[in-house]
Formats: C-alpha cells, sequence, structure tokens
C-alpha cells in the first residue's frame, strides 16, 4: 500500500501504523519531534543507510519497505517476471534434478564459462532486463554442471562457474532489494567456492556475501565476514597477482562502508587504507574477475564514506576528483556520478546535483531507477527547481507520480 509514496509519506505511513506519534519515534532514534516531522514531510533526507536501518528497526519494518518498490520493476522494464524463475532455479536441490533440468543438455564447460562472462558483462553495463531473462537458464546449466562433473578439474572449473553464476546472481538480486534471495544465492555460490580450494574464488564469494549482509542492514556481520576472510588467506597471497590485489582490495572497500555504517571512523579508515595500498601495488583502474577495482574505485568509496559520516564539506571536496572513466564499467561510472550528485545535493548545489544525477541516469537508466538514493535525490531537487528538465528527470526516475 505504501510502496509508491514518497519516501517521507512512507515513514508516516508505518509510523500511524505502529500506533506512534512523532515524539515517540524520536525518542525511539534519539532524534527530536521536530527531526521526525522534516523526515516526513521531505525536508530532510535519510541519505545514511545506518539512519534507515533504525528507522526500520524502530517502525518494526524492513528496510525494502521504507525504501518502496525499486521503480525498476515498473512495467516499463520488462524483467519483473524473472525474479519467480530465479528463484525457482536457486530453490533446485542439489540431489534431485527439477524441471529446469527434464530436458536440457549438459553445456561444454567451455561455453559455461563464455555465458559467465556475458552474464557479468550485462551486469557490469547495467543491461538489467537482459541479465534477469539469462540468470534463471544460466543457474540451471551451470548447477547441471556440478551434477555431471564429479571428480578431477573438471570438477572444480563447473563449481567455480557455479560460484561465480551465484556471485552475479546475488549482486543483481541485491540491487533489486530482494536481499532474502540474493543471500539464498551468496550462500550457495560460497560453499561451491570452498569446494575449489582456489582462493581467489573463496574470496570473490566471501566478499560477496558480506556485501548481502551489507545491504541486509547486518553491517557488523559484514565488518566480521570482511575480518574472517583474509584470516584464511595464505600469508601474501593478496599481493601475488592482479586478481589477488583487486579481489583484496575490493573486499575492504565494501568492509570499510560497513563499518562506516556502524559510525567505527577507525576500522572504516583502517579498511579504506588496505585498499587504498592494494589500487597503489596495481596501479591502474582494472576488471580483474568483475572487481572494477583500482584508484578511481578507491576514491569513489572514499566519497561514499564522507557521505556516510555525513561530513559534507569533505564529500564536496573529494567530488571534483573522482572522474569514472570510460575504461571502467558503466555500472561503477553510473554509481560515481550518483554519489557526486548526492554530495553536491547535500550542499545545497541543486545545479551541480542535478547535472551530475543527469549524467548518472543517461549511463545507466536502469540501475537509477532502481536506487532509492537516486530517486529521493532526484524528488529532493524537483522541490527546490523550477526547471523543467529536473521535474522530466525526477519522473523518468519514477521520483514522481
Amino acid at each position: 500500500m505504501a510502496n509508491h509514496l514518497p519516501f517521507g509519506k512512507r515513514v508516516r505511513f508505518y509510523r500511524e501504523r505502529r500506533g506512534l506519534h512523532q515524539w515517540q519515534l524520536g525518542e525511539l532514534l534519539n532524534r527530536s519531534e521536530d527531526w521526525v516531522y522534516r523526515v516526513e514531510s521531505g525536508r530532510v533526507p535519510v541519505n545514511n543507510v545506518k539512519m534507515l536501518a533504525d528507522l526500520a528497526e524502530a517502525l518494526r519494518v524492513h528496510v525494502e519497505d521504507l525504501q518502496g518498490v525499486p521503480a525498476l520493476l515498473d512495467d516499463r522494464d520488462s524483467h519483473k517476471g524473472s525474479i519467480p524463475a530465479i528463484r525457482a532455479s536457486l530453490m533446485q536441490s542439489r540431489r534431485l534434478a527439477g524441471p529446469l533440468y527434464d530436458t536440457r543438455e549438459p553445456l561444454r564447460l567451455e561455453r559455461l564459462d563464455v555465458e559467465v562472462d556475458g552474464a557479468w558483462s550485462l551486469f557490469q553495463n547495467s543491461e538489467y532486463a537482459r541479465l534477469s531473462e539469462r540468470l534463471p537458464a544460466l543457474l540451471a546449466d551451470a548447477r547441471l554442471a556440478t551434477h555431471e562433473h564429479s571428480a578431477g578439474p573438471d570438477r572444480v572449473r563447473a563449481l567455480t562457474s557455479f560460484a561465480l553464476t551465484c556471485h552475479v546472481t546475488a549482486a543483481f538480486l541485491r540491487k533489486l532489494g530482494e536481499t532474502n534471495l540474493a543471500w539464498t544465492a551468496a550462500d550457495q555460490g560460497d560453499m561451491a567456492a570452498s569446494e575449489t580450494a582456489d582462493p581467489a574464488i573463496m574470496l570473490a564469494l566471501r566478499r560477496c556475501v558480506a556485501h548481502v549482509q551489507l545491504g541486509a542492514g547486518m553491517a557488523a556481520e559484514a565488518v566480521n565476514a570482511t575480518h574472517n576472510a583474509t584470516a584464511d588467506l595464505p600469508f601474501g597471497w593478496w599481493k601475488t597477482s592482479p586478481v589477488a590485489l583487486s579481489l583484496y582490495g575490493t573486499l575492504f572497500l565494501n568492509g570499510a562502508v560497513a563499518a562506516a555504517r556502524l559510525r567505527d571512523r577507525s576500522t572504516a579508515d583502517d579498511m579504506l587504507g588496505r585498499a587504498h595500498e592494494a589500487a597503489e601495488r596495481l596501479g591502474t583502474d582494472a576488471n580483474e574477475m568483475w572487481t572494477s577495482f583500482g584508484p578511481t574505485n578507491v576514491e569513489i568509496h572514499r566519497l561514499a564514506l564522507a557521505l556516510e559520516f555525513e561530513d559534507v564539506q569533505n564529500a564536496v571536496d573529494i567530488a571534483p576528483g573522482v572522474r569514472p572513466g570510460r575504461n571502467l564499467p558503466v555500472e561503477r561510472r553510473a554509481r560515481a556520478r550518483l554519489d557526486v550528485a548526492r554530495a553536491y545535493g547535500e550542499a545545497g548545489r541543486t545545479d551541480d546535483a542535478a547535472k551530475h544525477l543527469k549524467r548518472a541516469f543517461t549511463t545507466a537508466p536502469e540501475q537509477m531507477r532502481a536506487h532509492e538514493f537516486a530517486r529521493d535525490l532526484a524528488r529532493r531537487l524537483s522541490q527546490r527547481s523550477q526547471r523543467r528538465d529536473v521535474r522530466e528527470l525526477a519522473l523518468s526516475l519514477g521520483a514522481l507520480k
């Protein structure tokens, strides 16, 4: 019922459903009654994920309830019906072949590798409709490969393909706010990765687990998962190759954001420092094992941390230096532009915020329509500005009805 309301009205809807006055909700959050009023009236944004999680807990709802249904799932995008098929693929027993496998011919492992690469390419190019169409069959094919190959190098290769398929599935579902289903994918991928005994695959899926935990509001668990992931690595392994550096660095970028959401600046700075060291050793922006890792991604996360800590001036100072080049995947470029727009929006620089939000939307429209921060920023900008293009942008993002 509340899904298509603006954020503030959703807060009011769930507050009233729980029978709370504004002052009572404020007390639960250690905030004033006036702050709650301004949130509900749309005058104060809640861009901090920790506060979003605290609001959800106080109102006894899920974070996804406060965020509303992502506009990505509107009828204009064609993959709304793919989520049940993805769920069915993930729920297939490892031992009993279900209807997805009854008439399937096993793919050659070489072909399966190509299909996995293709899925990651679609994800990083923010082509979510095409990706959602492919994932159910790819999950079935990858799982079938683990049935077909029971030992030796081919077994490891099949498990690797299944783990990486689960990884991209989890990343995609997290984008949609389907955190429970994303957890199922991450958990299955993590188990397959463990069986490969390959440090790179295991670290990739450990990072996937932490990423889903972070998306589910489980920041403390994500920090712990980050620390535990590196504890199992061979000594010095992370320095041995571009892949190792990229996986290690990306793990700690996610961990830094998780620590920031716990208001643990020391841990956040330490983890960002580890990622920075890995990026310095790597020396360039790369995309090893679909990590988009390098110096630019570290700067993107430095900006994200400033926003998490509500350090607006620092965010504005960092923003001009965040220049994602075309060598970065579309997904990273769009997210960088969104965070730059958020920084300028928080500083009251409406025109600058609108310019960068428009660039983010042009870069990856499906991704931005799925993002609550993008929709919320567009809604606020449309309230501040009389410009026609700003209102049209908000309409395109699904921020206005």
